[in-house]
C-alpha cells in the first residue's frame, strides 16, 4: 500500500475510534469541553494506529533515527530554533502593539510563574509531538506541500466560542452531533488568513528539516514560537482594531504575521546556517 493511502486508511480508523469512545470519555470528564475530549482522544487514537503494525519495538528506536532523531549538537541546534522561534513571535507581537493592534491585557487567571511553565510545558509537547508527526512521518508519507497543507488545516478542527462538556446522560452519538462545533474552519477570519499563516510555516519547518536533515532546530524554532503564543496573553490582548490584519487571539490569522511567515520561510532557504548545523 503506498503511504498516502496507508496514512488516510489509518487516519480514518482513528476518526471512527474517536467518535465511539469520545462519549464515554466525556462522562468521565465532567468539566472538560467536549471538543477537548473529541480532539484529544482523536489524537491518540492516531497516534495508536499509525505505531500498530510498524515491527517490532525493539525497531522503533532506529525507525525515529530515520525520521530525524539524529546527528551531533541536538542541544544546540534546538537552542538555536527556540531562541529564533521566540525572537520571531515577540518581534511581530511587539509590531502588533506599536502599531496599535494590541494593548495591555486584563489580569490573568494564573499566578507569573504558573503560567509560565504552563506556557513552557504546552512549547516543548507541541514542538516535540508536531514535528515527529508532521516533518518525521507526514513529510514522508504525504511529502512537503500535502504534510504542510495538512498541519495548517488539523489547527483549525476548534470551536469559535466556548463549548459545554458532555453531559450527565450516555448518547453514543454524541461526537457526531457535536461534530459542528468544530466549527473555526468555517470562519473566514480565522480561516482564510490562519490557514495560509500556517502553511507557510509548515513550509519553512519542512525546508528546515531538509537542510539540516534532522527534527531539532524545527523542533526548537515550533516550540519557542508556541512558547510565546501561550505566555503572551498574560501582557498583551487584541484591540478592538483590524483582526485581518494583528491576527485573533493567537496572532497567527492575520496579514502582519503572514508577512512575518513569509520572511521565516525566505529565511529557511536562504539564510546561511551554522557549520554545526547543517546537514
Amino acid at each position: 500500500m503506498k503511504p498516502w493511502a496507508d496514512f488516510v486508511l489509518r487516519t480514518g480508523a482513528a476518526f471512527l475510534v474517536a467518535l465511539a469512545l469520545s462519549p464515554a470519555i466525556g462522562l468521565l470528564c465532567p468539566k472538560t469541553p467536549f471538543h477537548r475530549v473529541m480532539t484529544r482522544t482523536f489524537q491518540v487514537a492516531l497516534v495508536v494506529s499509525l505505531a500498530v503494525r510498524r515491527g517490532p519495538v525493539r525497531e522503533w528506536p532506529a525507525k525515529l533515527r530515520a525520521m530525524g532523531f539524529r546527528g551531533p549538537y541536538r542541544r544546540a541546534r534546538v537552542l538555536l530554533g527556540a531562541s529564533v522561534g521566540v525572537a520571531a513571535m515577540a518581534l511581530v507581537l511587539l509590531v502588533s502593539w506599536l502599531l496599535g493592534g494590541r494593548g495591555p491585557a486584563p489580569p490573568h487567571r494564573l499566578g507569573l510563574l504558573t503560567h509560565l511553565l504552563v506556557a513552557l510545558g504546552t512549547g516543548v509537547a507541541v514542538g516535540l509531538f508536531e514535528e515527529i508527526f508532521f516533518r518525521g512521518y507526514l513529510k514522508v508519507a504525504l511529502g512537503g506541500v500535502a504534510s504542510a497543507a495538512v498541519y495548517a488545516v488539523v489547527h483549525f478542527l476548534a470551536p469559535i466560542g466556548k463549548t459545554e462538556p458532555a453531559g450527565a446522560s450516555f448518547d453514543p452519538l454524541l461526537a457526531v452531533k457535536r461534530l459542528n462545533e468544530l466549527n473555526a474552519i468555517t470562519d473566514p477570519q480565522r480561516a482564510l488568513m490562519g490557514i495560509p499563516c500556517l502553511l507557510v510555516f509548515g513550509l519553512a519547518l519542512n525546508r528546515l528539516r531538509e537542510r539540516t536533515d534532522t527534527l531539532y532546530l524545527g523542533m526548537g524554532l515550533h516550540a519557542g514560537a508556541v512558547f510565546v503564543l501561550a505566555f503572551y496573553g498574560r501582557f498583551l490582548s487584541l484591540k478592538s482594531t483590524d483582526p485581518w490584519i494583528f491576527g485573533g487571539a493567537f496572532a497567527r490569522d492575520g496579514l502582519l504575521p503572514l508577512l512575518a511567515l513569509l520572511l521565516l520561510l525566505l529565511a529557511s532557504y536562504r539564510a546561511p546556517l551554522p557549520p554545526w548545523a547543517r546537514a
